[in-house]
């Protein structure tokens, strides 16, 4: 018998030498002969499962290793790749069960740890993803991956210290993980820093040249210095490494129009028509075949692609986006209306001024603010900080209540932020923009808390903002893939404006895109008036300024002088828009 179990042993040492070298099918083989002599054989049973899984054979996989739980029901190595099995099968209740089972025999499982952390984040169960993922760096400190999802998660909270700390422990744990060094370059541009993001995603590039993520980041950045240059050699360098990813053509087409031909579309068209086409391609490509439309000026046909595009991107993100149009629609709502501070009584000793510019996208923000930021008085101009947001979100779920007590203490705090990221500063007179433009839903709050701010309400004909905002793919905004939700958006916008102009007439600047752009230097001199800054001619000549930049889709705009568009250009889609805004009377 002793024989006989030498022999065994041997037969398996030969399997595994096998599977080591990737003959997976000799592997096999000799794993089955060992089993038709020994069914109870548990080493072999496991490493079939390692072939199978290697194979992408996952269901075979799942059966081989409950065959082993059956024989060993505390074998630690099965039930974590149980729970791993299950994973990749999207059976999240089993994996859980099966990682908590290896816990209970192992409490310092550190692995079955990182798994409920990936799961837990995956499900957006963000607080229960983080005590796992610590327990498991204080487990295993040399493990780089919870690190990297630990900068994932914290990148999400907005809590971006914390986030690059984690990014960077896990990148000097383990230098190659690519992914670490683009991730970290995604949270450097967010906090506008784009020395270091640039930094970042050329050694992403550096260890694996061919990762089109970090190509595309990278274009991302030096699109929004004004490198247009730089950006179309990194899309083409992306296009390069993956030429069926409709997204690149996409960005690129935004910078260099002629890529635009017969030869892209007919691409197109057999991209998103094969089977089992990615729905990211389903999305670019029919945003792609739009512009075709647009450019003979089938109105029509453009608006049918950019439906069909907007409705595959927000399926690829249906649960966070159904969350965040119900945070959009109904708390925030909410909160606008029933937001409590106590009465502020303590003098603003630092007399903080910032300029708040409001609106929907695509109304002429971003043309506002670097007017406002090139004058002779120096300035912070902020762009899109989303402070106020965040700040608020996290303390209405940190207090669970709408009463944000002392507004000394509210207004404390959040001048920290705004000084954190590098805006509130004594040498410009703590005066700064911050042109998140739905800060409409917090004017009572910036009303209390900042009594010298200066509010600018952008406008733009109402059908011009739609059709621009669906034109333009914005991402991260929920509302912004459907016409209804659009119209549904801008009311509510409309709203806000109207009720609190009513309380507090005069408060807000009404400034009027049309009117900016047909008489730039007038209009310019009466918004630089109420926001009590000097006017000269540099308002008018931001484009020439060597260190601006802008992550908006108005990128390109801004490069050059104000200039008299034709205002016609949205007619044609007034009649289409009608169906979706018959309810409005602010729309017919």
């Amino acid at each position: 018998m002793e024989k006989n179990t030498t022999t065994l042993k041997d037969t398996y040492n030969t399997a595994y030498d096998n599977y080591k070298k990737g003959s997976f099918e000799a592997a096999e083989t000799l794993c089955y002969k060992i089993l038709s002599i020994d069914p109870n054989f548990i080493q072999s049973k496991l490493l079939l499962a390692n072939i199978s899984a290697k194979n992408k054979d996952f269901i075979k996989t799942k059966k081989l290793l409950v065959e082993v739980i059956e024989t060993q029901p505390e074998n630690l190595s099965a039930l974590n790749n149980l729970g791993t099995v299950c994973k990749e099968l999207g059976e999240m209740k089993n994996a859980v069960s099966y990682y908590k089972k290896a816990i209970k025999i192992n409490p310092n499982n550190a692995n079955a740890y990182y798994n409920l952390g990936a799961i837990s984040y995956d499900s957006r169960q963000l607080k229960e993803a983080k005590a796992y993922l610590e327990k498991t760096t204080e487990l295993q400190p040399d493990f780089a991956l919870p690190f990297f999802v630990l900068g994932n998660l914290y990148a999400d909270l907005k809590q971006y210290e914390k986030a690059i700390s984690n990014y960077q422990q896990a990148i000097k744990i383990n230098y190659n993980l690519v992914s670490a060094h683009n991730n970290l370059g995604l949270v450097f541009r967010i906090i506008n820093d784009f020395k270091n993001a640039i930094s970042s995603y050329e050694k992403a590039i550096a260890i694996k040249k061919n990762y089109v993520n970090a190509h595309n980041n990278l274009a991302l950045v030096l699109k929004d210095l004004g490198n247009f240059e730089g950006a179309i050699q990194s899309y083409e360098n992306a296009i390069k490494y993956e030429p069926e990813n409709l997204v690149n053509y996409f960005y690129l087409s935004n910078l260099k129009k002629d890529i635009l031909n017969d030869d892209l579309k007919n691409k197109v068209e057999k991209i998103i028509e094969k089977k089992n086409t990615p729905k990211i391609n389903i999305t670019y490509g029919n945003f792609l075949l739009s512009k075709y439309e647009q450019k003979v000026k089938n109105y029509e046909k453009e608006l049918t692609f950019l439906k069909k595009g907007h409705a595959s991107f927000f399926e690829m993100q249906k649960n966070r986006f159904e969350l965040l149009l119900k945070y959009t629609f109904r708390d925030t709502l909410q909160i606008a209306e029933d937001i409590k501070l106590e009465k502020l009584i303590e003098k603003d000793k630092k007399k903080i001024k910032p300029i708040f510019i409001v609106g929907v996208p695509r109304c002429g923000s971003t043309l506002v603010e670097k007017i406002i930021g090139s004058g002779e008085q120096n300035l912070a101009m902020g762009e899109e900080t989303s402070v106020l947001e965040e700040f608020v979100t996290a303390k209405i779920l940190k207090k669970q209540s709408l009463n944000l007590g002392s507004a000394e203490k509210i207004r404390d705090e959040i001048s920290e932020i705004y000084s954190k990221r590098g805006l509130l500063l004594e040498k410009y007179d703590n005066i700064f923009t911050d042109k998140s433009l739905n800060n409409f839903f917090y004017l009572k709050l910036i009303k209390e808390i900042f009594p010298h701010a200066k509010i600018i309400n952008c406008k733009r004909d109402i059908s011009s903002s739609i059709m621009s905002i669906f034109q333009n793919n914005l991402t991260e905004l929920a509302w912004a893939h459907d016409l209804d939700n659009i119209f549904k958006y801008i009311d509510n916008y409309l709203k806000a404006i109207e009720t609190f102009n009513l309380e507090n007439p005069n408060f807000i600047y009404e400034l009027q895109y049309e009117k900016l752009i047909k008489n730039p230097e007038e209009e310019s001199k009466k918004l630089m008036q109420f926001c009590e800054l000097p006017w000269n001619k540099k308002c008018l000549e931001f484009y020439k300024r060597k260190d601006m930049f802008s992550k908006t889709t108005s990128n390109l705009q801004i490069r050059q002088a104000v200039y008299k568009h034709s205002l016609d250009k949205y007619l044609p889609y007034k009649k289409m828009l009608g169906r979706y805004g018959k309810k409005y009377p602010w729309f017919n």
